[in-house]
């Protein structure tokens, strides 16, 4: 088709040369017509590189955009990246007319950090194929840099409560695994990552009960004796029991369930039945599980004071151990492994040990300094806090436990842990730290506005309305710590 257009066109020309040199008044159509001809090659060869370079932005913005997916995915090998690159980039220059064979496409891990990608098509020209018959190569580069070549330090506060179990909790784990790995892909030199259960208490371990941060006394056993004693029973009373629809509450969560109640109970005089007891010896033993409350307000927001003391309580379960700031990825996925569900909300405690881990000093001390500058972020410090649910339990100002319910009904906002939860956000992002903050199918619209406001920005939060979006929520905060930008 080509070359028939070029024997038209060479056709025209050398009629309007022939007719301009025989015309008399023609001296400036005949230079004219000598110039025909380059002017036309000059316009078709403007045509094909116009063409080389809309074919050249087009394969560099899909280039970038699959190095970017290729870099991002929680693969490690250059097989891996090479694999999920090709089939980026297949998406990203559909419909486009472009056409890259696999063997013209690489994704691999390049130095320093990177992954670097390359791709080159053929287009067909229109000037020069017609006597070289060969087309043009357009061949594209890029590198994505990795930002862990900074130190990062991040936390995880991760709602346990009785309301997460089942698939709640299973996806979690899965979510936080993946957050996880994608951080961790390029090595963990430079990036430490800890972990807080949190319900209605947090379990800072055993073997910090002599630590002295935290007061809690030594294991204990007690001894007491009541003596037996005789009951005369005269009456018995008889009852219907009837069953209704009502609501109850797991964790502050309402759900429908089925009550009872006795009615037409009826009384009749029987004949007199003593009966008495032994006398019962009683042994109470009380241990330290390493559940531990909350010191007096304001230390319970803040991390200005490296001598607060947390009180610790006996016979009290909790959720599992908190795991703090390490490098060693096994640990970390240990830690989410072990996750149970158990108890009721209580976020500032959460929040409280999720700032604790990213301060150096004490009670925990593995984190590095804040950057006095708060501009290089050497570390940056990241915080992730997940929940399900409301605040459902108040701190005891008295002996600070987290055992008082909302009155004048459970599911009553819990303000005064709202309060605390809201001061914590915002004591956490003065020092610097990013804020996550993760909505996990919550229904209560307060809870939602704290959370929302306890991020960063609106970039930072996440109302993750069923499972798939919880998922989706960790793989974009992993995707955003992760500071991915093309170098090149």
């Amino acid at each position: 088709m080509l070359h028939a257009a070029w024997k038209r066109l060479s056709a025209r020309l050398g009629d309007r040369i022939g007719r301009a040199i025989g015309d008399e008044r023609g001296a400036v159509a005949v230079q004219f017509a000598f110039l025909a001809l380059p002017i036309a090659l000059l316009c078709f060869g403007l045509l094909d590189m116009n063409r080389v370079g809309i074919q050249r932005r087009q394969l560099q913005d899909a280039l970038d955009a699959s190095t970017l997916m290729a870099a991002r995915a929680n693969v490690a090998t250059d097989a891996q990246i090479d694999a999920v690159g090709d089939a980026a980039l297949a998406a990203e220059i559909a419909g486009l007319g472009i056409t890259v064979p696999a063997s013209a496409s690489t994704f691999k891990n390049g130095p320093d950090n990177t992954v670097v990608g390359t791709a080159k098509s053929d287009l067909k020209p229109i000037i020069a194929n017609l006597w070289t018959n060969a087309d043009i190569s357009v061949t594209t580069l890029t590198t994505v840099k990795r930002s862990q070549d900074a130190p990062l330090e991040m936390v995880m506060v991760l709602d346990t409560t009785g309301s997460m179990a089942g698939a709640k909790l299973t996806t979690l784990k899965t979510a936080a695994t993946s957050l996880v790995d994608k951080l961790t892909a390029s090595g963990t030199a430079n990036v430490k990552i800890g972990v807080v259960p949190f319900g209605q208490y947090v379990n800072v371990g055993v073997a910090n009960r002599n630590a002295s941060w935290i007061s809690v006394p030594a294991d204990y056993s007690t001894t007491t004796t009541t003596k037996g004693v005789c009951t005369t029973v005269s009456t018995k009373t008889t009852c219907q029991t009837q069953t209704y629809a009502c609501t109850k509450y797991t964790d502050g969560v309402p759900y429908s369930s089925t009550c009872s109640r006795s009615i037409n109970c009826v009384t009749k005089s029987i004949t007199p039945v003593t009966t008495c007891t032994a006398d019962k010896v009683t042994t109470n033993t009380y241990k330290f599980s390493g559940c531990v409350g909350s010191p007096a307000y304001p230390k319970n927001v803040t991390d200005s004071d490296p001598l607060r003391v947390y009180p610790g309580f006996m016979n009290l379960t909790c959720a599992t151990t908190l795991t703090p700031l390490t490098g060693t990825v096994s640990t970390v996925k240990a830690a989410i492994t072990a996750l149970t569900a158990t108890g009721d909300t209580y976020i500032p405690s959460g929040l409280a040990w999720g700032f604790n881990m990213l301060s150096s000093a004490q009670p925990l001390t593995d984190a590095a300094a804040y950057d006095p500058s708060g501009l290089n972020r050497k570390p940056r410090k990241a915080l992730v806090l997940m929940t399900d649910g409301a605040n459902s339990k108040l701190m005891n100002a008295s002996n600070g436990r987290h055992d008082v319910s909302p009155s004048p009904k459970p599911d009553s906002p819990a303000t005064g842990a709202n309060t605390y939860t809201a001061e914590l956000c915002a004591n956490i992002k003065a020092k610097n730290i990013e804020v996550f903050a993760v909505a996990f199918n919550v229904t209560d619209t307060g809870i939602k506005s704290i959370l929302k406001t306890c991020a960063t920005d609106d970039s930072h939060y996440f109302d993750a309305t069923d499972t798939a979006k919880l998922l989706e929520a960790f793989q974009n905060i992993a995707d955003a710590l992760s500071n991915l930008y093309i170098a090149k």
